[in-house]
C-alpha cells in the first residue's frame, strides 16, 4: 500500500505520522486487525495527517477505537478534537493531564531561559509564555500504570509531566517512550527546558529500562529507532543520570 510523506509502517502493523511543525513531532498508528489504536494526535488543529493515513490504508475513521495521549503539550494535542468527533474514539490520558486536555487548565508553565536543544527553543519559550492553546476535548477514561487499551501496556513515566505516559506493544516488541526520550536534532534524554522534574525522569528512564525486550524505540520529537530499542532507552539513562 501507499502512505503519505508523513506516515511510513515501521513493524507489521506500526505507523508513524510526523510533521516538522511542533518540533519534528510524530505520532503513532496501531492496527489489531479489527481496530485502531493512536497514540497522539500531532501539531495541526485539522487532524489531516491522521485522516490523510486512515485513507492510504483503506480504513475508515470509525475504525479508530481509542486515542491515547502521552501528555497535555499542544504538539500532541493538535488533532485530538476533530478525531474525537469524527470517530467517537474513546480518549485516555493520565489524570494529571486530564483537565489540561479539557481546556480547563493551561499547561505547566517552564523557564524561558534557553535550553539546549536551541532547535527547539521556539516551542519552549511558546509554553513558557502560555501559547499554543489546543481545540479542547475532555477525556474519557483516566489511566494509571499497569492498565492496559487496545495493545499496549501503560506505564506511567512522570517526569517530562507528572502525568506523562509511555505505552509498550509486547507482540509488536515496540515501546513509545513519549517525551522521556527525544530524537530530534539529536538524541538525549528528553529536552531539558520541558521537563518538569529532572529526578522524576531519570528514575521513569530507568523504569524504562526493565523492558529489556524492546526492538523498537519511538519517540514524541525525532525518528523512531527500528532495532536495538532496549539499548537506546539504557545509553538515554545513563545520559539523564549525567544531568
Amino acid at each position: 500500500m501507499t502512505l503519505t510523506d508523513s506516515a511510513r509502517e515501521i513493524a507489521p502493523g506500526v505507523y508513524s505520522l510526523s510533521q516538522r511543525q511542533g518540533g519534528h513531532v510524530h505520532a503513532f498508528l496501531l492496527d489489531e486487525g479489527d481496530g485502531l489504536t493512536i497514540l497522539d494526535t500531532l501539531y495541526d488543529t485539522d487532524a489531516h495527517r491522521v485522516l490523510d493515513a486512515l485513507k492510504a490504508l483503506n480504513r475508515p475513521v470509525t475504525d479508530l477505537k481509542n486515542i491515547i495521549l502521552t501528555h497535555g503539550h499542544r504538539s500532541h494535542l493538535g488533532g485530538l478534537a476533530v478525531l474525537k468527533k469524527l470517530s467517537g474514539a474513546t480518549v485516555y490520558a493520565h489524570t494529571w493531564e486530564a483537565d489540561i486536555i479539557a481546556g480547563e487548565r493551561e499547561a505547566q508553565r517552564v523557564s524561558p531561559l534557553p535550553r539546549r536543544p536551541l532547535r527547539a527553543y521556539p516551542l519552549q519559550l511558546g509554553l513558557a509564555l502560555g501559547f499554543g492553546k489546543h481545540p479542547p476535548c475532555a477525556v474519557d477514561r483516566p489511566l494509571k500504570d499497569g492498565d492496559h487499551v487496545g495493545p499496549v501496556d501503560i506505564l506511567h513515566v512522570p517526569g517530562h509531566t507528572p502525568g506523562s505516559l509511555a505505552f509498550y506493544w509486547p507482540a509488536r516488541k515496540a515501546l513509545f517512550a513519549g517525551d522521556i526520550i527525544a530524537t530530534w536534532p539529536r538524541f538525549e534524554p528528553g529536552w531539558k527546558g520541558f521537563t518538569l522534574n529532572f529526578k522524576q525522569s531519570r528514575d521513569s528512564l530507568g523504569k524504562l529500562t526493565e523492558v529489556s525486550a524492546a526492538e523498537i524505540l519511538a519517540v514524541g520529537h525525532g525518528e523512531p529507532v527500528v532495532g536495538a530499542g532496549a539499548e537506546q532507552v539504557r545509553a538515554a539513562y545513563k545520559m539523564a543520570e549525567k544531568w
